[in-house]
């Protein structure tokens, strides 16, 4: 940057709980530092951070504590958007970008004075929300989409007087490799599956294709959430206690990646399913099913089969588990740190 003074870049979320919107702001976080800007961090609902950052990170966090949840969500981020840019400056300075991810911070920042962009990280159509209520945070302000297909979701169901663009997610990939190597999981000759416990991800999908492969690895589930104990249930019913193996949630996943024979995604949509970038930074083979949007634009046609599918998604499995080498490709340089920020740094 040829500027002697330094970018201000915000980025709000409402926690830096484990998932991987939160992991993409810490991502942004660094790629901005390293572009000599000014970084803040604002946590918009708990002071929750459940990364390992590291100790000579070189960005601030702050925690926005207002007590807001007796204000009708209606009139909430109305309300509130004048306290948090005056917040915002107070702790941050005078911002020349601000980042917004995840639907209780985007229902304030969307009423923002600032230079603000909504991230939207899924695809809205298959968000299960309420239409009008999304039209009413993402038509106020200009959004950056995590991908093509998102992008398209977005256009063809909302009219908005401001610009859409997407950028990829990114992945710091000299951070990925690093951590990678912090240990080595007591497991071996596994498969691998890294995402939060929930319908979205379809662990039942998953776990029911692992059986019906017939596959001699193991089966590794990272991650935690609400559909947990139904999908232990599922394993004991199918008798693979012995063969799925959980976890729990885990701070630094990378090892488990980095010494998997094949990671598998199993969900129904996605916006860009960020494990799957950092699979391919390790130079690790992964299968997925095809989203409407995300994995088709970082996986080759092989490597993908029809969402919902249990059969098609085992003989999948089948095929890249006796030959993993076919079905590892190499990560795209538009999913580098890099090169998103320099794209955000356009924005301003």
């Amino acid at each position: 940057m040829t500027n002697d003074k330094k970018l201000i870049v915000v980025l709000a979320i409402p926690t830096l709980q484990g998932g991987g919107a939160e992991r993409i702001v810490i991502n942004l976080a660094t790629g901005f530092v390293q572009k000599n800007c000014e970084v803040h961090i604002v946590l918009t609902l708990k002071n929750l951070i459940a990364f390992e950052l590291e100790p000579n990170k070189q960005f601030k966090i702050h925690f926005f504590k207002k007590y807001y949840r007796w204000i009708p969500k209606a009139i909430r981020g109305f309300i509130l958007s004048p306290i948090l840019d005056k917040f915002i400056i107070e702790k941050c300075g005078n911002p020349d970008l601000v980042l917004s991810s995840l639907e209780p911070t985007d229902r304030m920042l969307c009423h923002s004075k600032l230079n603000t962009y909504l991230i939207i990280q899924n695809t809205p159509s298959k968000e299960g929300g309420n239409n009008e209520n999304m039209k009413n945070i993402y038509t106020k302000k200009p959004v950056v989409c995590c991908s093509k297909g998102v992008q398209k979701d977005f256009n063809q169901l909302f009219f908005s007087q401001f610009s859409s663009c997407y950028i990829y997610n990114p992945v710091d990939v000299n951070f990925i490799r690093k951590k990678s190597v912090e240990f080595k999981p007591e497991y071996y000759n596994y498969l691998v599956h890294v995402a939060r416990f929930k319908e979205q991800k379809r662990h039942d999908i998953l776990i029911k294709a692992y059986c019906k492969s017939g596959i001699k690895e193991i089966l590794v589930l990272v991650g935690s959430g609400p559909t947990q104990e139904k999908c232990r249930r599922l394993v004991n019913d199918l008798g693979l206690n012995e063969k799925v193996i959980f976890v729990g949630f885990q701070s630094n996943h990378y090892p488990f990646i980095k010494n998997s024979r094949l990671m598998v995604l199993s969900s129904d949509f996605e916006g860009l399913p960020t494990v799957v970038t950092e699979a391919l930074a390790l130079n690790i083979p992964v299968i997925s099913t095809d989203c409407p949007s995300g994995p088709s634009e970082l996986l080759p046609n092989r490597n993908l089969c029809p969402v919902g599918n249990i059969e098609r998604l085992a003989q999948l499995m089948r095929r890249a588990s006796d030959n993993p080498i076919d079905f590892i490709h190499p990560l795209n340089k538009k999913f580098n740190l890099d090169f998103a920020v320099n794209k955000y740094i356009d924005l301003i």
